[in-house]
This record gives structure tokens, sequence and C-alpha cells, in this order.
């Protein structure tokens, strides 16, 4: 779509260079500039402005997801000056900081998918809940409680702000400012579902979220992983994987899902697991 906008203002070589995927979250878009076009930035930033009336503000992103709390550099291009954003997704608001919190809309189709597979009365625990948008989600159509653990103190702060804008919650979202690894260990045996939506540290992780869960037979693990294409393809790959941890517990592998593309040839997968 960002290619199509911008073919009025931009030569063929321009547009080849030009990366099509953007994030819109909220009234704020963030796009990707190649070094060739920088000099055509402001310029690529008042036609997005003038074509899609929903934008207000055009960020640049700099950098990659970084650091301890996997944020991004931003620079402002265009528009009304602002990091701050309302999104709306299944039918739930989320208020955002782009540049102190991690948040992708780009997940919106698995955050419905495993609400979809909650039941009521289920205690859950996300362990990488960041601005809570898992745990409301869930908890906006389940009867249910999420503890909701991160450690970016910002990030329990939005969380806090999007509560309060999802007053009509079936179930309860609890923000936990903390370590998740020392607050699952806490918890020992008190969790029906347990999510690890952060790639590339999860697996440091695994083991805490597998001792959480019940002992009943009836405890659910969503394990996110960063995986190349020929990984996600081979049937045994995951299973080796999660021999290697030695994870103690007895699980099935009950789904092995691609989630999205991250990169060539290299995606975000899920292995949903049950606790046996």
């Amino acid at each position: 779509m960002l290619k199509h906008v911008l073919a009025q203002i931009l030569n063929d070589e321009e547009i080849s260079i030009l990366s099509s995927a953007f994030d819109v979250v909220g009234d704020i878009a963030i796009v990707k500039i190649p070094h060739g076009l920088t000099s055509k930035e402001n310029l690529i930033a008042e036609k997005i402005l003038s074509q899609m009336k929903n934008v207000r503000t055009i960020l640049k992103q700099n950098s990659s997801v970084k650091g301890e709390y996997r944020t991004r550099d931003l620079v402002f291009l265009g528009g009304e000056k602002k990091y701050v954003s309302i999104y709306k997704e299944n039918g739930c608001l989320f208020k955002v900081d782009l540049r102190t919190v991690y948040f992708s809309p780009r997940l919106s189709t698995e955050r419905a998918r495993i609400e979809s597979m909650v039941k009521d009365e289920e205690r859950i625990l996300n362990m990488f809940a960041g601005i809570g948008t898992f745990s409301i989600i869930i908890a906006k159509k389940k009867n249910c409680i999420v503890d909701s653990v991160d450690s970016n103190p910002a990030a329990i702060e939005f969380a806090l702000e999007s509560l309060k804008l999802n007053k009509k919650l079936k179930g309860k979202v609890v923000p936990i400012l903390g370590d998740a690894m020392a607050y699952a260990r806490a918890h020992l045996g008190s969790f029906d579902r347990v999510l690890l939506p952060l790639p590339e540290k999860a697996h440091e992780f695994l083991l805490s979220a597998f001792e959480s869960c019940k002992l009943d037979g009836e405890s659910s693990v969503h394990y996110y992983v960063h995986v190349s294409q020929e990984q996600f393809l081979d049937k045994n790959w995951i299973s080796w994987h999660l021999e290697k941890l030695d994870l103690k517990r007895k699980y099935e592998v009950v789904n092995w899902k691609r989630v999205r593309e991250v990169g060539p040839r290299y995606i975000q997968a899920v292995a949903d697991i049950k606790i046996l």
C-alpha cells in the first residue's frame, strides 16, 4: 500500500528500494526510509498525510527493536509531533507511547486466536505482557484472571492507562512490575495457561513457565520463537528444540503454527503446548 501511495512522487528505482510494510498505531504511522531516500523523507511524510486521512503523525523508524525493553529509535517526520496514541483492536483500546514500550499491531490475529482458546475461570500468566494487549483482549470476553507481568515500568504505566479505557471487562487483569521468571517461580502450580510472547528470550523462561502450570493435566503454554523457514517446515525441529531445554514435566505439542514473517525466510512461530 505504501508504494502505491508514493508512486506519484518516487521513480521506479526509488520505489524498488522502499519497504512496502509499515505500521499504523492509532493515528501514528511508522515508516522505514532507506538511506537512499533520506533526502525525500519529508516529502514522503507529506504525501502519506495527504493520502491517509486517519493518520496525523509520521515517525521514521531509525533502528530495529533493541535493548532490554525492545524499543525503537523514532524520528518525527511530519504532522502533529507526538509519540503517544490510542490504538483499537478486537474491541479494546490501548494507550501506547511508541518511544518507551514495545508494541506491534501485527499480532492482532494471534491475540484473537489465543483469546478464543481461553475458557472462563482460567488463571493466566502473561510473562512478557508489555502494555497488556494479550491480557486485556482475553479479559474482555472471558471471565478469567490474567497476571500481566513486565519488567518495563513504562509498560506497566500504560497497561494501567489502557485498563482505564476498557472498563467493561468480563475478567480481571492485574498489571505487575517485575521479573517474569521470579514471579513464575513464586507461583508454582498456579496457572491454567501461560503466555511467552517474547521470541528472543522465551526459551530462557520456558522451564519456569512449565513449573508455574497446574498439575491437573489441563494447563497450556503458548511458546513463541523466531525460526528460519527451514526450521519451521521441519516437523521434528520443535520437538528436538524442546527436548534440549530439559523441561522436567511431560508435555505434548498440540499445534505448531506460523504467526508472521519477521525477515527474509525468517518467521515468528508459536508452539501450543499441553502440560500432561
